[in-house]
């Protein structure tokens, strides 16, 4: 059966290491996917971080279509990147409290496509420069598929919200705040699917397969589930360990860390009456999540080849 491939690069990805991996079975299957960036001098690399992102901006921004016309224009290849950058929207003040937010939606896009073998169908920013009435709705929309016990074949459409806050404890309950609203007043995102997917197909049989899930009456079985990125500050700073030291108990903080908000997010799960859906959570922590956010996408809108962090210490 033909479906769709992700849109960005695989190569790369191994930056990000999955530190922590756990099943929670509340009536579906939801899971809580920890990962962690290298480090260096106990510090996160970064570096990595953005020389990963940069090169993928153009795939989250544009459709496959778009990014294919470019692959095959030399002219175009050389200009689709900085085309991407300028879409990406720029931090003006320090009182933004949005600053940096996209920064969010660009790796949940990533890890979805690369951990949990979703394509992309549509992204946030995307969604914005080829619908003008978008103005709400998910942070990315992409799909795979499920084998039921039958061994009928079901599509799922993942929908994708992404929070960085400080607080780890603010992110997870501002991700499902996002998820009620969705869920109360997700008539946009449907209709783009009707407008414009098959904008983003450009095989005929992969366009006439999720045609027969999406847009034909009657259709085939398809379901919703959730991708959720929380970014989020870690409580641990190991000032006193030596470097080694660090490597080894910054994954064993960073994991408690997470683990003591797990019933939480059942209690979230179960209180808000979500469990006829599954929840795939990544998290991934900054040294100050706040901040760092914001000097990655001023350096990403900035169209600087590498990360720039001016007057701001790197560091804790």
């Amino acid at each position: 059966m033909s479906v769709l491939k992700s849109t960005s690069y695989d190569n790369g990805f191994g930056i990000f290491n999955k530190i922590y991996d756990r099943e929670v079975d509340i009536v579906n299957h939801n899971h809580l996917r920890l990962f962690m960036l290298n480090t260096e001098n106990k510090l996160f690399n970064y570096d990595e971080l953005y020389e990963y992102i940069l090169p993928n901006i153009s795939k989250y921004v544009f459709s496959r279509r778009k990014n294919i016309e470019a692959e095959n224009n030399p002219q175009k290849a050389s200009t689709i990147i900085l085309e991407a950058l300028s879409h990406l929207r720029k931090t003006t003040s320090d009182k933004d409290k949005g600053a940096g937010g996209e920064l969010g939606e660009i790796l949940l896009y990533l890890f979805l496509e690369q951990d949990l073998n979703a394509p992309k169908l549509f992204s946030k920013v995307e969604l914005k420069t080829s619908a003008q009435d978008y103005i709400k709705g998910s942070d990315g929309i992409h799909f795979k598929f499920r084998t039921a016990a039958t061994g009928e074949r079901i599509l799922q459409l993942v929908i994708g919200e992404a929070k960085i806050q400080n607080k780890l404890g603010d992110g997870i309950s501002s991700a499902f705040d996002s998820v009620d609203a969705y869920l109360k007043n997700n008539t946009q995102d449907r209709n783009l699917l009707d407008t414009h997917l098959m904008e983003q197909i450009v095989d005929e049989k992969e366009a006439a397969l999720l045609k027969e899930y999406i847009l034909s009456i009657p259709r085939k079985k398809k379901e919703t589930i959730f991708g959720i990125f929380i970014g989020y500050s870690i409580n641990y700073t190991g000032e006193k360990d030596t470097n080694d030291e660090y490597d080894k108990k910054v994954i064993e903080e960073n994991i408690k860390q997470v683990l003591e908000y797990q019933q939480n997010i059942i209690d979230e799960i179960n209180s808000r009456r979500l469990s006829n859906y599954e929840f795939n959570f990544y998290f991934l922590p900054f040294h100050n999540a706040m901040r760092d956010r914001k000097v990655i996408m001023n350096s990403l809108t900035d169209g600087k080849p590498r990360l720039v962090w001016g007057d701001i210490k790197n560091g804790w």
